[in-house]
């Protein structure tokens, strides 16, 4: 069953996760044509997370512990995928994720025996990067742009003596981002990528980070694949809400250029 919903998630993701944060792009461009002409990069992707941390939802704070399991358990329906163009040593880029999910939690406390969450989340990242370093084998690319969250979240206290207690809240924010990212290529098949930013700096997170490494083989000049780790950790606060979480787990991208 969950193989069955592994392939299932795979699919609709190829079109992150949040409470829990998700995005900047997992899958840097191939370097830059020899001719610097214009090009344009489709790079649908799927992201099984483990989310570690604690939400606050008005008077109700509860710890998230999802595993990848319960991700594919929980995960209701999910898009993910990176769109770029580029012309010489500047591209423009545009990530985007869409997530809805739920999950339940135990509290064995007093209080409260278990905690449900339930979320939908919009995350886009607008990016601007440009390539600082170009080899034959080699390229690096510095980029800045800005992780938006629109979040829709409800947080579900059952009481141990019976009966429950909800909030919900419907938000959204944006975090400043700078990072660079890379690939190096290891046989004429074979590549490594990497990528990571920073960002939010009080501006609406106090914090928020993004890491990938993998590794990817080229079908061909224009068609690859790439998979590996990456992490996301996002600290934001506002009012009555928020949300201290990282969110990790293997990544599997396909990507077409031309």
């Amino acid at each position: 069953m969950k193989i069955r919903h592994f392939l299932a998630a795979l699919a609709l993701m190829g079109s992150t996760h949040a409470g829990t944060e998700t995005p900047h792009a997992p899958v840097p461009p191939p370097p830059a044509p020899a001719d610097s002409g214009w090009w344009f990069r489709a790079a649908p992707y799927a992201w099984l997370t483990a989310v570690d941390g604690d939400v606050t939802i008005g008077p109700l704070t509860a710890p998230v512990d999802i595993s990848i399991s319960d991700t594919l358990d929980s995960l209701d329906m999910a898009y993910m995928g990176v769109f770029e163009v580029g012309k010489g040593n500047l591209s423009l880029g545009l990530d985007v994720i869409y997530g809805k999910l739920s999950s339940d939690n135990e509290a064995g406390g007093r209080i409260f025996d278990s905690f449900r969450f339930e979320q939908k989340q919009w995350v886009l990242t607008p990016f601007l990067a440009y390539r600082a370093i170009q080899t034959e084998r080699y390229h690096m690319d510095v980029f800045a742009g800005a992780r938006i969250t629109l979040l829709e979240a409800e947080l579900t206290g059952r009481f141990a003596r019976g009966g429950e207690t909800s909030a919900t809240r419907d938000t959204d924010w944006a975090d400043p981002i700078i990072g660079i990212r890379g690939q190096a290529e290891l046989t004429d098949k074979v590549f490594f990528r990497y990528n990571g930013d920073i960002g939010g700096f009080g501006v609406s997170s106090d914090f928020t980070w993004q890491a990938f490494a993998g590794f990817g083989y080229h079908f061909t000049g224009n068609v690859s694949a790439a998979i590996g780790y990456r992490g996301l950790g996002v600290d934001y606060s506002k009012d009555s809400f928020s949300v201290d979480t990282v969110s990790h787990g293997p990544v599997i991208g396909l990507e077409v250029v031309f």
